[in-house]
């Protein structure tokens, strides 16, 4: 009996530090940032230029008073950009479209509209 006992007191004493270092985790756990919106007008990005911190994310959204296709293309990066495909949209759209993007890697990066490149430019600036 007392073995049964002591037992179930290390159960639940294991079971309570776990919910303790649970709750700490979940506690300590910052939500992700609110991506900049920059929208894809015109002949223009607004804004042209964003900064925000590493991990953070940019969001470019048509503007659905467009008359002519646009995309977003990376044209310069950080040296050492892996994937720098990832960093542009794969079609252009007229309005109506979105994409997004995470920036994990601090640096300046440079973006052009393909189809109007010396109209269509903006920067994005990653902090640490």
């Amino acid at each position: 009996m007392i073995k049964a006992s002591r037992s179930v007191a290390l159960g639940l004493l294991a079971g309570c530090v776990l919910a303790v270092a649970l709750l700490g985790a979940t506690a300590t756990a910052k939500p992700a940032p609110k991506p900049k919106e920059v929208t894809v007008n015109d002949f223009f990005f607004g804004p042209t230029s964003v900064t925000i911190k590493a991990g953070g994310s940019v969001k470019w959204l048509w503007s659905s008073l467009n008359a002519y296709p646009h995309d977003v293309h990376l044209k310069s990066g950080p040296k050492g950009l892996k994937k720098k495909a990832t960093y542009s949209t794969k079609t252009s759209a007229v309005a109506g479209a979105r994409f997004q993007k995470t920036f994990p890697t601090p640096g300046t990066y440079k973006y052009i509209c393909t189809i109007h490149p010396t109209e269509m430019k903006m920067t994005v600036t990653v902090k640490k």
